[in-house]
């Protein structure tokens, strides 16, 4: 008898178990826990690079590719060299490379659209015998190189403007202009500021047909290592009244002098993106 009701109060216990099972929790091991919430390793936020962009990296020997140009013979000895856009200014008779006022020199650009994005990488000026070694600054001069946003109409005299380079008595510095029919209004960033005379400069084209300027120390790993933007001039904006650019602009590169003092020199850029 004692047998007998061992082995029913076992069957019982055994049934009770069994059917409890669904109301605990299962246990996870480490292997079986399931996904776990990841760690966002990105950078984020708007300075972070973008999957967006189309580089162009100068790759090559030869005239540049894709460009629109404007006034090539102003500035006739421009090229891609050892992976890089090279403008060679040799000669500045009567002026006839400057960007300012009335003046159009040479500008080699793609046409965007808003809202968009233009990043030219190690822009600035050098020597004809080292194109990343700056001029030594004697005296006044002017000798830049940099990004030009031009409306869609390439003979109206209206643009923008952010050049690396010596202003006057201002070295290693940042040079930014809007011109509106033909009447600049122009500043800088201050002295010593780029002391490699070169820069990285980002062009923000805002939805609503404006645009913001920002600038960095080169950034030779950019595809690696976040960008650190800083605001042109802590704003930004460009001296004066910007133009009304309407929906469509010329964005590219520039490379400029007034007067003779500093020439030559060549105005050199490693790579452009866009992200459009």
């Amino acid at each position: 008898m004692k047998t007998l009701l061992q082995l029913i109060f076992g069957l019982l216990l055994f049934s009770f178990i069994t059917c409890s099972t669904d109301a605990v929790e299962p246990f996870l091991d480490d292997e079986g826990a399931g996904e776990q919430p990841q760690e966002d390793t990105g950078s984020g936020g708007e300075d972070a690079p973008s999957d967006s962009f189309v580089t162009d990296s100068f790759d090559g020997t030869g005239p540049l590719e894709d460009f629109v140009t404007n006034n090539e013979t102003a500035l006739p000895q421009v090229e891609r060299e050892g992976g890089r856009y090279r403008a060679e200014l040799t000669d500045n008779t009567d002026n006839k490379t400057l960007h300012f006022n009335d003046d159009q020199g040479r500008l080699d650009a793609k046409l965007l659209t808003f809202p968009f994005e233009f990043i030219a990488r190690n822009i600035g000026i050098g020597t004809l015998t080292d194109s990343q070694t700056p001029p030594t600054p004697e005296n006044s001069l002017y000798i830049f190189s940099g990004v030009q946003i031009h409306v869609q109409n390439l003979n109206s005299i209206n643009s923008a403007h952010v050049v690396v380079g010596h202003r006057g008595n201002t070295y290693f510095t940042i040079e930014g202009k809007n011109t509106v029919n033909g009447d600049s209004s122009v500043n800088d960033i201050g002295a010593n500021v780029v002391p490699d005379g070169r820069a990285d400069i980002r062009v923000v084209g805002n939805q609503d047909e404006t645009i913001t300027i920002y600038w960095q120390n080169p950034n030779s790993e950019y595809g690696a290592i976040a960008d650190e933007w800083i605001l042109y001039n802590e704003t930004g904006n460009l001296p004066g009244t910007a133009p009304v650019f309407g929906s469509n602009v010329y964005v590219g590169l520039i490379t400029y002098a007034f007067g003779t003092n500093g020439i030559p020199f060549v105005g050199t850029c490693d790579a452009i993106q866009i992200a459009d």
